[in-house]
């Protein structure tokens, strides 16, 4: 079982572009998702579900009816190499995926176990990111480095390119604080030592804002590579915790 960060996309071509969901790697196969499969999809609330369905068909007629009466689809799946090289990709595509009540822009978490898959919407002043990792240069071994992307988002909550944030780490949590557009470097400084917290600056890289960090803010919260991190946020204060299936119905 594991699970995975995702979002509904649209097809490329305008004219017919529909609704998309693809999850990509290696995990894929040993799910028991590979080429040919029999897939069932079936909306749910707040989500959607894909069920393998290779085994026990007593009648493919009534299966076919009665998944069409529940709102949902049945496919074969297609698992071709990721264009990312990240492992095989799986892609659904259809209105179906809107019916659970999704919408395209949404981000999404993945219940992933043999011969299901189980999606879920993500919604609230939450955002859900995985722990990347981070090369050293001289020796060559990696270290855990959190990543947070996307100028609309951090516009909207104060993290504004260039402002300074002090950051809080404790065992199971990372809280970042942005100092505000009028605060002086001098007040963001005695803000940060008086309350034992690091100072760090929103920047940007290929155009888009970002806040990143790694280093012992991340060792003193527990965090490992490839962990998913919930960051709920609000103005001026993002929280960063492990990810609690439960909140999301799994």
């Amino acid at each position: 079982m594991n699970y995975q960060i995702l979002s509904v996309h649209r097809t490329g071509r305008a004219v017919d572009s529909r609704p998309r969901i693809r999850l990509t790697g290696d995990w894929l196969p040993e799910m028991g998702f590979v080429n040919s499969s029999l897939v069932q999809a079936l909306p749910e609330p707040g989500g959607i579900a894909f069920v393998l369905r290779n085994e026990n068909i007593r009648c493919y007629s009534d299966l076919f009816i009665s998944t069409k009466e529940k709102g949902g689809t049945l496919f074969r799946v297609y698992i071709a190499d990721s264009l990312t090289s990240k492992g095989p990709t799986f892609v659904a595509t259809g209105q179906y995926i809107l019916k659970g009540g999704l919408e395209v822009g949404d981000g999404l978490i993945a219940k992933c176990e043999h011969g299901l898959i189980r999606v879920r919407k993500v919604s609230g002043d939450i955002r859900l990111i995985r722990v990347a990792r981070d090369k050293d240069d001289r020796t060559g071994a990696y270290a855990p480095k959190v990543w947070l992307w996307d100028s609309d988002w951090l516009n909207g909550i104060g993290f504004t390119l260039g402002a300074l944030v002090a950051i809080a780490s404790e065992p199971g949590c990372i809280t970042l604080l942005a100092q505000g557009k009028d605060a002086s470097h001098i007040e963001a400084v005695r803000f940060a030592r008086q309350n034992k917290m690091r100072l760090i600056q929103v920047g940007a890289k290929n155009g888009v804002m970002n806040v990143n960090f790694s280093g012992s803010l991340i060792d003193r919260a527990g965090f490992g590579i490839g962990d998913i991190l919930a960051a709920e946020y609000g103005c001026g204060v993002i929280k960063l915790q492990k990810l609690d299936p439960g909140r999301f119905g799994f």
